[in-house]
């Protein structure tokens, strides 16, 4: 066998007593930055909670006074919202949106490292903007967050630029891993999407960061299911063939959510004239009218998914959910929130996916699924269909349902899930941000 450049051996396997010193300081590493990645989404945790029960008490209030009462949760939305964007706009403008496209941008060499002031930013307004109603993820800040953690940890022991690459990416899987109780989805997320290869030492970072992370979250905050769904009994035949359908569906779906995104973004970028904060408060506003007219409507999702998956809601109760969540998404995201697309995407394609189920069950009885397995393959192939991520969105939503009955209809829909966007040359959502980001720092005037 023959060594790299690193001294590993052609089968990764280490080369010398140095590069196992070095491995062994770099998984020391990542089970530090993984430990904090989950004290600090578990702190964001608690914090999205306390503002969830703020925004409900507000709620409340306002029902009292059915004429005038809309005008509170509207104010208090744009306001959070107006303070959410300044934050970003002041402090570090790299924290605007998901963040996940930076944290790629930066392994990939084409974009600074992240900023210190990325930490409070997105906690803070994170918390403001979801707090608010907006219809954001709380994945997204905690990605970035762990991220910036991982890269000054790096920064704080000099270590070599590789290996803080590398422990960058492992503390965003960790974020990832925290935020929705899924350990493998966030390994996976960085194998997949982050660093798109597998290597050795990125693997002793990952799932040294990722396990230290879901330790320090169960301890703080508890063990527990994100999306809690009865036993899914699916006949495989003939529902495969009804799974590619749906998954084709979905990636029909996936494409126009993606637009939809991209287009809310060129019409902010367009309004040039109008400051951003202003176009925040509007938006906040909104959402907070909807939250008062229908409570339910407004949030990351959690709430609705839950709900469609233990088949609460009516068919028409369903619909109206998929109908506005399918517009509010894109919405709250253009004007550069600090939060994240990955829950919005769940909710919608929760809501989708049981509307396709029960229009199967009434006209196709003979194609047995129970209506949860539908939301949950609607989830998990509009979440593929957008990232373009099939490993991640499968493991995601099998580690947030405790189904693994689903591994074979996820593996089956999301085949056709990830083919439609790419015959239809739909690009992955992070790739087109990401280069929307690239043009604009190229754009921005040198001082």
């Amino acid at each position: 066998m023959t060594r790299d450049a690193s001294g590993r051996t052609e089968h990764g396997s280490l080369g010398d007593g140095e590069d196992a010193r070095g491995l062994l300081k770099l998984a020391l590493s990542a089970i530090a930055v993984g430990a904090l990645a989950g004290l600090v989404g578990s702190a964001f945790h608690v914090g999205l909670a306390a503002a969830d029960s703020a925004r409900v008490m507000v709620l409340e209030w306002a029902h009292r006074y059915p004429t005038a009462g809309w005008l509170a949760p509207a104010m208090l939305a744009a306001a959070a919202a107006f303070v959410s964007r300044w934050l970003v706009r002041r402090f570090a403008p790299e924290a605007a949106g998901s963040g996940v496209q930076h944290v790629e941008a930066v392994v990939r060499g084409v974009a600074l490292v992240p900023a210190p002031a990325i930490l409070p930013v997105k906690f803070v307004g994170g918390i403001l903007a979801l707090g608010a109603g907006l219809a954001l993820g709380r994945e997204g800040p905690t990605v970035q967050m762990s991220a910036t953690i991982g890269h000054l940890w790096s920064q704080a022991f000099k270590l070599r630029a590789g290996e803080s690459r590398v422990l960058l990416a492992a503390g965003a899987g960790a974020g990832l891993a925290a935020a929705f109780n899924a350990p493998l989805a966030g390994a996976i997320f960085v194998f997949e999407e982050l660093l798109r290869r597998f290597e050795l030492r990125i693997a002793v970072a990952t799932l040294s960061a990722c396990g230290a992370a879901l330790v320090v979250m169960r301890m703080l905050i508890g063990d527990r299911l994100v999306f809690a769904v009865p036993p899914i009994a699916i006949e495989m035949f003939p529902g495969f063939f009804l799974l590619v359908i749906v998954g084709g569906l979905f990636g029909l779906l996936g494409v126009a959510y993606s637009r939809m995104v991209v287009a809310g973004l060129d019409l902010v970028d367009r309004a040039r004239r109008i400051p951003p904060e202003a176009i925040a408060a509007i938006v906040g506003a909104v959402v907070g009218l909807v939250a008062f007219v229908s409570p339910a409507l407004v949030g990351s999702g959690e709430s609705e998914v839950r709900a469609v998956l233990n088949g609460g809601p009516t068919l028409g109760a369903v619909i109206i959910l998929f109908a506005v969540r399918l517009v509010l998404g894109p919405l709250c995201y253009a004007p550069g929130f600090p939060g994240g697309l990955f829950a919005p995407l769940l909710a919608v394609g929760a809501a989708g996916g049981l509307i396709v189920g029960i229009a199967f069950e009434s006209t196709l009885p003979m194609l047995r699924m129970a209506l949860p397995g539908y939301a949950a393959v609607g989830m998990a192939t509009l979440f593929v269909a957008v990232v373009r991520a099939p490993l991640t969105g499968i493991a995601l939503v099998v580690e947030m349902t405790g189904a693994t009955s689903l591994f074979v209809p996820l593996l089956v829909a999301c085949a056709s899930a990830i083919a439609v966007p790419a015959m239809l040359a739909s690009r992955p959502i992070y790739d087109t941000l990401q280069e929307r980001d690239t043009a604009k720092r190229t754009r921005m005037p040198k001082p």
